[in-house]
């Protein structure tokens, strides 16, 4: 990471870090709804954007994340630390026997199984409603850390801005590493990978298995944070916010799915007057930027990015040509 780039992340952290002093609870709850959809955003960006698979079942992921940590919390009396750990290994333990067959598949067969396996956890979760809670939802106890309940928004802040942020270094460790580079290699052409004695199945089914602990861990902190979990937040519309996000934000790029997770998070807010409608709207912005913006609002990140270090560089240059006195 460049000396600028490092300085604009320590910044942005400390923002973070500071916001909850001069917010409310309820904006608070928005930044923490905020930063989960990062994670999730980003799992699912190294999975559609990076290694070039189609997935609609990302919510399921999530579910399987927020249902596991609750149900091990509630009904087996575990404390969150130890159900969300395992809540995580359960679903990257599900997205490793997922992507196992559907390593084989691509475009739109791989989006047909992946929105069959969406229906399944939809169908599990309404059955077995004497462990999950069924269509009436379950809900989910606050944590504490050492004997500090984690009861208010401000407190859920200190658990879910962290995560958040280790969760972003370790996405720019794996873009950075040899297995971030085989994602983009089998996302351009899975031939020449090969040919470069990149193991095909193996990368597909780590992008499965990577995709589905981040959005896992999205889903173990969305539970506390909303208090009350059902099947509805989990669905298809689910899925297509989340791909929006990627979307709009810019495929195959972390500050990407930074950008389409702050935005589109915020846009309820700003669209209050039409929330019964927000659906539609969501489906428009994707269409749109599919049409008219197809790389996203990084592109517009990158110009100007590029016009300040422009600047910067001319009026150092401007400065150091002028005449002394």
């Amino acid at each position: 990471m460049r000396p600028r780039q490092m300085v604009l992340v320590v910044l942005a952290a400390a923002a973070l870090a500071v916001a909850p002093v001069y917010l409310g609870a309820y904006y608070v709850y928005i930044l923490n709804l905020i930063l989960i959809n990062v994670i999730v955003a980003i799992g699912l960006n190294i999975l559609i954007g990076n290694s070039g698979q189609i997935s609609l079942c990302h919510s399921s992921f999530m579910a399987i994340g927020a249902y596991v940590s609750v149900i091990l919390s509630t009904r087996f009396g575990m404390t969150y630390w130890l159900a969300a750990p395992i809540a995580v290994a359960i679903a990257g333990l599900i997205g490793a026997v997922l992507g196992y067959p559907a390593r084989r598949l691509s475009g739109i067969y791989l989006a047909l199984a992946t929105f069959g396996f969406l229906q399944i956890v939809q169908i599990v979760i309404e059955e077995f409603s004497d462990l999950t809670g069924g269509v009436r939802g379950i809900e989910m106890p606050k944590p504490s850390a050492f004997g500090w309940p984690l009861n208010n928004d401000h407190r859920l802040y200190a658990l879910v801005l962290p995560m958040t942020l280790f969760m972003v270094w370790v996405a720019v460790n794996i873009k950075n590493s040899r297995l971030g580079r085989a994602f983009n290699a089998i996302r351009q052409s899975p031939y020449a990978a090969q040919a470069l004695g990149i193991s095909v199945a193996r990368t597909k089914l780590a992008a499965f298995v990577v995709s589905a602990i981040y959005a896992a861990v999205g889903g173990t902190l969305l539970a506390p944070v909303v208090g009350f979990i059902d099947p509805n937040e989990f669905g298809v519309l689910a899925t297509i916010r989340h791909v929006t996000f990627i979307v709009v934000g810019g495929l195959g790029s972390i500050a990407g799915s930074v950008l389409g997770a702050v935005v589109l998070t915020a846009l309820p807010e700003a669209l209050r007057g039409v929330k019964d409608y927000l659906e539609v709207v969501y489906a428009i912005i994707l269409l749109l930027f599919l049409l008219l913006m197809p790389r996203g609002l990084i592109v517009i990140w990158h110009l100007a990015r590029d016009r300040l270090a422009s600047w910067t560089n001319s009026t150092r240059k401007v400065s150091v040509e002028a005449p002394v006195d």
